[in-house]
């Protein structure tokens, strides 16, 4: 079976993760938002997951108060940010094949096929992401009225691109797990046709 070739730029418009049309800055003053531990307190806009539109992806995480200080209050921060853009980028790319499974997966194919190749690429795309995704990084942080820390954390274009290439490619790839698993069935083909179309749109 030939190697899929994605466009990163097309793979980046099916996705619904870009961001408000806000600059960081403008982020920190939009709207009404106010702290999730201090509710009585404005906060930037970010912090309510108001993205600026010079990020693909973000995502927020926070730290409470600790004594052991700032430098292990980010990093808890930045981790808690790291792990939901995770879960984000793994649901865009669900999505993703979602859309071709279920447009593509022929009537001919076994019962519960569709289910089938869905929940393989679930799982492998679980842990691509969990070891493939790279190049995010700490964009802006707040210390709330309580002591505690809120932190962005965000790809730009180019991060997001080469990340949702990475993924979708070792996922599709002809060594990979999915393809192992479907290789004798009209489903596997359907997928990659479905793709190929998707890619082109």
């Amino acid at each position: 079976m030939k190697k899929l070739l994605i466009s990163a730029s097309v793979l980046t418009g099916l996705f619904g993760c870009v961001s408000n049309d806000v600059s960081v800055n403008e982020a920190q003053n939009f709207a009404k938002c106010t702290f999730p531990d201090a509710y009585e307190v404005e906060a930037p806009a970010w912090i309510c997951d108001v993205m600026p539109n010079d990020l693909a992806a973000g995502a927020t995480g926070y730290a409470k108060k600790s004594i052991s200080g700032m430098a292990v209050m980010r990093k808890v921060a930045v981790n808690d940010a790291r792990t939901a853009l995770a879960a984000r980028f793994e649901t865009d790319v669900n999505n993703l094949f979602k859309q071709a499974i279920e447009s593509s997966v022929s009537t001919s194919t076994a019962a519960g096929a569709n289910e089938e190749v869905q929940e393989t690429v679930e799982n492998l795309t679980k842990t691509v992401v969990s070891k493939t995704l790279t190049n995010s990084r700490l964009i802006v942080s707040q210390v709330s009225p309580t002591g505690g820390l809120y932190v962005l954390v965000g790809m730009d274009q180019t991060a997001y691109e080469n990340n949702l290439t990475k993924v979708v490619d070792e996922v599709t790839g002809e060594d990979s797990a999915l393809w192992k698993k479907f290789n004798n069935e009209k489903a596997s083909e359907d997928i990659t046709n479905a793709l190929d179309s998707l890619m082109s749109k």
